[in-house]
């Protein structure tokens, strides 16, 4: 196991992000380039999606973010966005210049989750890049 002290302010971020609830499977950090920055995995949890698969799914969440600015002007910055599939929900908050993805079980309570994760983002020291 990672020794605390050495870990990177948003691995420590994603972890916390996953103490927030049991539904949650993974939590991660996109740049704006689409790279996962940091991340965690649920304990034991077997994943739905192969390595590029997973891959997709961080360029597609980026780009629908990206792709939601077309709208900021009139309705305003999107702060986040929930996706409910068959197997999972899909969770993206925006933080800064990145984005949280994270991917819980559809029984999650996705609005307690966002509501958490934002008073988190609020405590969390701000990028400087």
């Amino acid at each position: 196991m990672q020794e605390l002290e050495n870990i990177s302010p948003e691995n420590q971020f994603c972890v916390n992000v996953m103490k927030i609830d049991k539904a949650i499977r993974f939590a991660g950090i996109l740049c704006k380039c689409g790279r996962l920055k940091a991340y965690r995995r649920k304990k034991g949890m077997i994943p739905h999606l192969s390595v590029p698969e997973t891959k997709l799914v961080h360029r597609e969440a980026l780009l629908k973010a990206k792709m939601n600015r077309v709208f900021d002007q009139k309705l305003g910055k999107t702060n986040w966005s929930v996706e409910s599939r068959d197997n999972v929900k899909w969770i993206t908050v925006n933080i800064d210049k990145d984005l949280l993805l994270l991917s819980t079980e559809r029984s999650s309570n996705h609005d307690m989750i966002v509501q958490q994760i934002i008073s988190l983002v609020q405590t969390w020291p701000k990028q400087t890049a």
